[in-house]
């Protein structure tokens, strides 16, 4: 929403300055992707094909192991012997295994084998607590990461539920240079099923190898992984762009789904929740559970089986927190993925530098950083600040630096327009008395004559009618660079400037910032020589109005880069009016001068 009411706010100023030259200035005369390397194992991407069904009638509503997942089963056919499940191998009670390495601490429980917890060390969550990428909703259908689905047997619920035998050490510590691996199993003879979970874990990397090993009547059978309900826990209401979503690779594009935006279905079963289900088909190098900075991601064994992804919405009733105020509906969102047969999960940031040394494994990685329409702007304005970052340690003050070699580098387009705008501003008596000549514009021989004698004077005089609108075209894309710049990229996630300013990527706390970008685009404006008159002036006055408003939810950091633009154009604003009118009053001077002598001439 956000970004919307940028496009608007700044496509509408560029609007009105269209609309003066179509409407109330002369019109003139008519006059008649990326490249991929693909490696020789790349399968053919297949069709998507997406489905939602609506969860069976009857069902507890707790019970969302039997809401998420419908009963398309998925088998694969297997060349080994049958395997007989002998012994029962199950745990006495519920344990909790901790693995630590240098970039997290993992926490895993023998009920399930599941993840319980994934804490990030060198990164916090929005209210600076521990970053936990196991979202604590977990606690609510009890179903953790790394569970086994139940849609092709509701006997994996039983192993869901079920303790597995660990025989290690209740902490595992990853030494450095080194590895260390765990191994979960459980078997139950008379359900005539086993499962065994191995992960291993490499010193500073966030790559972990995965094994899941399922045997179910005789069969070794495909291993359906779940892994929800979400990703990070405590995002603040404000963040932008920070919705989650389902993103699968194919080496060439990218499919997504954003959970949110599923259209769900109520259940039949009288509770409060609705649910949505559907399917990923196609050949997909890795497929990730995602947020805008951190995501996880699966490479499979299989890359053409097909990935499904479920939602269920609870709805809640928030009690009011402070008096006068109603208790508030919310929507509880619960997504989930189910992969088949993970063999290697990525869970961490979505730093570049990071990605792209995974990318041997995981091919593409970077791809999943996704800066949207104005990625090259982004991009190239990343580098920039994180260059002078490193020599200035505050991600603030190295915008602020970025933006005036950037305002340096585009003083050249800024004089030209400045004086084609102050030419034209001088040419208005003479465009005026165009206009007089030709009163009846309703006739088209009329109006083209008025047309062609505008031209040519535009022509005599070396004035472009349309150069006053290139700054303006040109700040539309940066600005929107900027914006996507501190909503994707994770360098400048909680990073501050000074004192209130504590998150450039989130609003000003205060709307300091706003207030000050929009008086000093109010001065821009009144500086900037135009050919605007009576209501058409007004109206490009109260652009920097519209522009305050719509940036006051908007991140702090495009505010700062806006206010900063804006004083450094007060200073070439000055320095070119100065050196324009000095050069009018010149010119002026010399014509009064040929004036005098050609009458002197004449007697």
């Amino acid at each position: 929403m956000e970004q919307k009411n940028l496009v608007v706010a700044i496509a509408l100023s560029i609007a009105v300055l269209f609309l003066y030259s179509m409407f109330f200035a002369p019109k003139p005369q008519p006059v008649s992707q990326k490249e991929v390397v693909q490696t020789d194992t790349q399968q053919v991407k297949q069709e998507g094909q997406e489905k939602t069904t609506e969860a069976a009638p009857g069902k507890s509503s707790r019970d969302a192991a039997d809401i998420l997942f419908g009963n398309r089963e998925v088998e694969k056919k297997t060349e080994e012997p049958p395997v007989p499940v002998e012994l029962d191998v199950k745990g006495s009670e519920a344990r909790d295994i901790t693995i630590e390495t240098d970039l997290f601490s993992a926490v895993f429980t023998t009920r399930g084998a599941g993840l319980k917890s994934f804490v990030l060390k060198k990164y916090k969550d929005d209210k600076k607590n521990p970053l936990d990428l196991v979202a604590q909703k977990v606690k609510d259908f009890n179903i953790f990461p790394f569970y086994i689905s139940t849609e092709s047997d509701m006997r994996f619920k039983e192993v869901n539920e079920g303790l597995f035998v660990y025989d290690g050490d209740p902490v595992v510590e990853v030494e450095a240079g080194g590895k260390q691996s765990v191994t979960f199993r459980y078997s139950d003879v008379m359900k005539k099923i086993s499962v065994t979970k191995t992960f291993e874990f490499v010193d500073n990397s966030y790559i972990v190898d995965m094994k899941c090993r399922i045997i179910k009547d005789g069969k070794v059978v495909p291993a359906p992984v779940v892994f929800g309900p979400d990703l990070e826990n405590n995002i603040l209401e404000e963040r932008t762009g920070s919705k989650l979503r389902i993103w699968a690779f194919d080496g060439d594009s990218a499919d997504d789904k954003i959970f949110e935006s599923l259209k769900t279905q109520r259940t039949e079963d009288g509770s409060k929740l609705s649910t949505a289900q559907g399917f990923l088909d196609g050949s997909y190098y890795w497929v990730a559970y995602d947020r805008a900075y951190f995501t996880v991601m699966f490479k499979r064994e299989q890359n053409a089986s097909p990935i499904k992804y479920s939602v269920i919405k609870e709805r809640k009733i928030l009690p009011a927190t402070e008096k006068g105020k109603k208790a508030k509906k919310v929507d509880e969102l619960y997504s989930y993925i189910v992969v088949m047969d993970p063999v290697k999960v990525f869970l961490g940031p979505k730093d570049e530098e990071v990605l792209t040394s995974v990318e041997s494994t995981f091919i593409g990685a970077t791809e999943i950083v996704d800066y949207g329409w104005f990625g090259p702007i982004a991009k190239i304005m990343l580098k920039g600040i994180t260059f002078i970052q490193k020599y200035i340690p505050n991600y603030g003050w190295a915008l602020v630096i970025f933006t005036f070699f950037l305002k340096v580098l585009l003083f050249p387009l800024t004089y030209t327009s400045s004086v084609s705008m102050a030419k034209m501003q001088t040419l208005q008596p003479k465009i005026k008395a165009i206009k007089k000549k030709y009163k009846n514009l309703r006739d088209p021989e009329q109006r083209k004559q008025m047309n062609v004698e505008t031209m040519e004077l535009y022509k005599k005089e070396k004035v472009n009618p349309a150069g006053g609108c290139l700054p303006m075209l040109l700040q539309f894309p940066i600005l929107l660079g900027v914006f996507a710049l501190l909503r994707t990229s994770i360098s400048v996630r909680h990073e501050p400037w000074i004192i209130w300013i504590q998150d450039l990527s989130l609003k000003d706390p205060i709307y300091l910032l706003p207030i000050l970008m929009g008086l000093s685009q109010l001065v821009v404006q009144k500086m900037t020589p135009t050919s605007a008159e009576g209501p058409q002036a007004k109206m490009m006055f109260l652009m920097p109005i519209v522009f305050t408003f719509v940036v006051l939810g908007l991140p702090s950091g495009l505010t700062l880069y806006w206010f900063i633009s804006n004083l450094l154009q007060v200073g070439q604003q000055y320095i070119i009016n100065k050196k324009i009118y000095s050069e009018k009053r010149e010119e002026d001077k010399l014509k009064k001068q040929h004036k005098r002598k050609k009458g002197v001439s004449k007697r």
